[in-house]
């Protein structure tokens, strides 16, 4: 009888461990998520016009910043923003 109880009590407590070892790691997973989708992304692109022509000295900005950059002799930008931004040409 006393095995039997020693095992009851190991038993949860292994399954105790194992259930707040999968929370930690489920929260741990959600808070790098998080945190990777903070980052600010890198956005390249080329400004050309209806003709297909690239747009020299063209100002991109990210909306709402002060944040932009102006096209090289090939119509070229890049950009450092933050997530979910918006820009003007």
């Amino acid at each position: 009888m006393r095995n039997e109880k020693s095992l009851k009590i190991k038993s949860s407590r292994s399954e105790l461990c194992s259930r707040f070892g999968r929370i930690c790691f489920s929260v741990l997973f959600a808070v790098f998520a998080i945190m990777a989708s903070a980052q600010d992304k890198s956005v390249s692109g080329t400004v050309i016009d209806e003709t297909g022509e690239p747009v020299i000295g063209a100002t991109v900005m990210v909306k709402g910043t002060k944040n932009g950059t102006a096209t090289d002799i090939d119509g070229k930008y890049a950009l450092t923003t933050p997530p979910l931004s918006y820009f003007s040409i």
